[in-house]
């Protein structure tokens, strides 16, 4: 999991160059609504709410918090207004510290009744974390809530929700933005397996290439990452992150962010290593990301090669050393 000579290295220097100047492009446009603790008319809570700037992780000029209580939920609220009926990713912003609680509940209103997802506010601050995808009334009323009733321990936090309607948005997203390599970088061969290693700099966002379920990955070999099981049953793996940006176990939507690019794990310079595997067969994901690059349906990863796509013998007129 490296980069493949000394070239793309530089390119990757040069690209985080310039996503330095111009910033990195987002994912694609969706209907969106941010709301603060401090927005006014879209924030209610109890007196036993309390109101803290501390953190440097907060959004806005400051965020709410409250003692766990076992007596009953004491929610503090979120209201915003849903245009239409549909599919909406519902992200929170919190900051964490050890002395947060590591199990609050936050409370989805959804079309079908309250949901609730348990987030661990002691890691994962100062960024959008997802609570997942959810089919949200039209109308304008409270739709996420932090509630205090909780085994856990430390102060639970309610700082800020994004609401982003997901209806009629592609079915896939390419994982990098698309400014951020050119289209020649998705067909280099990996150096050992089935897989791809694109080079980015440190702090390139890294999206969703389609709709699943994450788990965290935390080792030395991937270092932090991502699997994201498709909706397709396909496992889209994604390795070296610098930071994550949701859960473990999150739902989430074609181009939602799920991390940061960076150097963790066995990686001898910033990059994101990306795999595409079914069942326990690894498979060529460069066919995959050009159509997403093209703009095309991608094929199904069922029917992605399984050669063709590493280097059969290394040598180091090729490859640097693995790491």
């Amino acid at each position: 999991m490296k980069l493949a000579t000394a070239a793309r290295a530089l390119v990757g220097g040069l690209t985080a160059a310039a996503m330095v100047l111009l910033g990195p492009a987002g994912s694609a446009s969706a209907a969106t609504v941010t709301v603060d603790n401090a927005t006014a008319g879209r924030f209610t809570a109890s007196t036993n709410w309390g109101t803290s700037s501390w953190s440097s992780q907060k959004n806005g000029a400051d965020y709410r918090f409250a003692t766990p209580y076992t007596g009953g939920s004491d929610a503090a609220w979120f209201s915003a207004s849903i245009a239409a009926t549909g599919a909406h990713l519902v992200e929170v912003w919190y900051p964490a510290d050890a002395g947060y609680n590591d199990a609050t509940p936050f409370i989805v209103a959804t079309s079908s009744g309250n949901q609730t997802v348990v987030v661990n506010q002691r890691a994962n601050g100062g960024r959008w974390v997802s609570l997942g995808t959810f089919t949200l009334a039209a109308g304008d009323r409270p739709v996420v809530g932090v509630s205090r009733w909780t085994n856990g321990t430390g102060y639970v936090v309610a700082d800020a929700v994004r609401i982003t309607s997901t209806s009629g948005n592609p079915a896939f997203a390419l994982p990098l933005p698309k400014s951020a390599l050119p289209r020649s970088e998705y067909d280099d061969p990996h150096h050992d397996y089935p897989a791809i290693d694109l080079p980015v700099g440190t702090g390139t966002r890294a999206y969703a290439v389609r709709a699943g379920t994450v788990t965290i990955i935390n080792d030395s070999s991937c270092g932090q990452g991502v699997n994201l099981t498709g909706t397709d049953g396909a496992v889209y793996t994604y390795c070296h992150f610098s930071a994550w940006s949701v859960s473990n176990g999150a739902s989430v939507a074609p181009g939602q962010q799920l991390g940061l690019t960076g150097n963790t794990g066995n990686s001898t310079g910033p990059h994101l290593h990306f795999g595409i595997r079914t069942g326990s067969t690894r498979r060529c994901p460069q066919n995959f990301l050009l159509a997403l690059y093209d703009g095309v349906t991608p094929p199904a990863a069922t029917s992605l090669p399984t050669t063709g796509c590493f280097y059969a013998t290394r040598s180091t007129s090729e490859v640097q050393p693995l790491g």
